[in-house]
């Protein structure tokens, strides 16, 4: 089957070159299904690196056995609590599985939630109006561990729409005033013309814009574009299928380098 979705997507460690606490992982499955796999484990440290690493792992596993990405999560929870106390250590996380008709089953465990973009912006110059895929069960702790707490749910992504994913470090950025960059100013950065010359700008546009807003780094930041060609679009190629292209800025974290193996 081809798949006529297109996913880029960026992870920025806080610290160059040092492991940080998100992940961003986007694989293909039986059928010509995508699978994506994002979240963010809470500090920046060596332990929140090694979480992130060791959850986007598990979850991988089990995406590639056909594992709900609610089942996904409740299980890749279940492993790390086995491992010992998980402490004060959490993480967020936001799992998907796509057809290529646009059709996506998710599972968000207390992450920021995804935005549907509508893929132009509005005549008056704003933003699309936009749907927000919510938490459909808590974060991972090992306070929840041996739970099935995650429920799925549906959407289909119509020709010209997108999902637009991030981690706090995006939509919770500030500026020297202490003003968050916030979701208005994310969805405007994110609404496009669903071209493919337009999409493959998406991310480093909000990357750019973003930093210009803080003048500094001080958090992981993460975003993801997964794109629904619009019907003219995919009729002007004689061979769809899946466009998968992620973009890094500086050296990779090795939490990263793992996700893409």
């Amino acid at each position: 089957m081809t798949n006529g979705l297109n996913a880029s997507w960026r992870v920025r460690p806080a610290q160059p070159g040092s492991p940080g606490g998100d992940w961003i992982d986007v694989l293909r499955l039986a059928g010509g299904r995508l699978a994506i796999s994002m979240g963010d484990a809470a500090g920046h440290d060596g332990q929140a690196a090694a979480l992130a690493l060791l959850l986007s792992r598990l979850l991988r596993d089990r995406l590639l056995l056909g594992t709900a990405p609610g089942r996904a999560l409740a299980g890749a929870l279940a492993e790390v609590a086995a491992l010992g106390d998980m402490g004060e250590m959490y993480a967020t996380a936001f799992v998907a599985v796509a057809e290529a008709d646009g059709t996506v089953t998710y599972a968000n465990a207390g992450h920021p939630a995804p935005v549907v973009l509508g893929g132009q912006p509005a005549e008056t110059g704003g933003p699309a109006a936009v749907r927000l895929l919510g938490p459909t069960g808590p974060l991972l702790s090992d306070l929840f561990a041996g739970t099935a707490l995650w429920s799925n749910r549906t959407l289909r992504l119509g020709p010209g729409e997108s999902l637009l994913l991030y981690t706090d470090g995006l939509a919770e950025a500030r500026n020297t005033a202490g003003s968050e960059f916030g979701l208005e100013r994310l969805v405007t950065a994110g609404s496009h013309k669903n071209t493919e010359k337009s999409r493959a700008g998406v991310i480093e546009r909000l990357f750019a814009e973003v930093e210009a807003f803080t003048q500094r780094g001080a958090d992981d930041r993460s975003g993801l574009l997964l794109s629904r060609p619009a019907d003219s679009d995919r009729s002007d190629r004689a061979h769809g299928g899946l466009r998968a292209t992620a973009t890094m800025a500086g050296m990779r974290a090795s939490a990263g380098a793992a996700l893409t193996r």
